[in-house]
Formats: C-alpha cells, sequence, structure tokens
C-alpha cells in the first residue's frame, strides 16, 4: 500500500511541475505580488534568517556527525558503525553536500543580483 501512496504522491508532485510549467496553465494560476514597501522590507530579511538558520542546523548536523567517528565515542555508536560498515568520507561529504550547495547557491545569487 505505502508504494501505491508514495507513486501517486510523485505522480502528483511530476504532473504538478509540468502543468504549472506549461504556459497557458501557468498563465491560468494566481499571481502574488509583494509591492508594499513593508513587505520589500521584510522579505530579504527573512531569506537571510531563513538562510542562517538551515546553516546553523546543517552544521550542527556535521558536528554530530564528526562525534561518531571520534575514538572516544560510545559503544554502542562504534558498533552501529561496524555493523552498517559507514565510511568516515562518505558520511561526511553527504552531510556536508547541503552546506556547500546552499553557501554556493548564496553566493552566486549575490554576484549575480
Amino acid at each position: 500500500m505505502r508504494y501505491i501512496v508514495t507513486g501517486g504522491i510523485l505522480l502528483a508532485t511530476l504532473g504538478w511541475l509540468v502543468i504549472s510549467y506549461l504556459p497557458p496553465a501557468a498563465a491560468a494560476l494566481p499571481q502574488m505580488a509583494f509591492d508594499s514597501p513593508a513587505a520589500q522590507w521584510l522579505l530579504p530579511w527573512l531569506a537571510g534568517l531563513s538562510l542562517l538558520v538551515f546553516l546553523i542546523i546543517q552544521l550542527d548536523l556535521v558536528r554530530a556527525t564528526l562525534q561518531w567517528f571520534r575514538p572516544s565515542a560510545a559503544p554502542a555508536i562504534s558498533q552501529a558503525l561496524v555493523e552498517f560498515s559507514l565510511p568516515r568520507g562518505q558520511e561526511l561529504l553527504w552531510t556536508l553536500l547541503p552546506v556547500l550547495g546552499t553557501v554556493i547557491l548564496a553566493l552566486w545569487l549575490l554576484v549575480v543580483s
């Protein structure tokens, strides 16, 4: 049953993406605008705050991942690392990837705008 639900959600998402980018369908979608001076002042600050919170959470995940691989880790953690054969380099890469992608995107947006 969960495969059917997952497939349905996937198809609905793909359908929404395809339909929303077709010109006639996109023209029929509601348009949102934030034209007030307060919104134009507040939205960049909200975006910056959201970016900061995201980076703090992600860096805390990187810190926690690094703690797993310390020699002084708890015996249960050491045993789990061995049982699941978690290589340190790959774990750190996949944990750092969202941080790197976000930083690169933010820098690119700052340079382009």
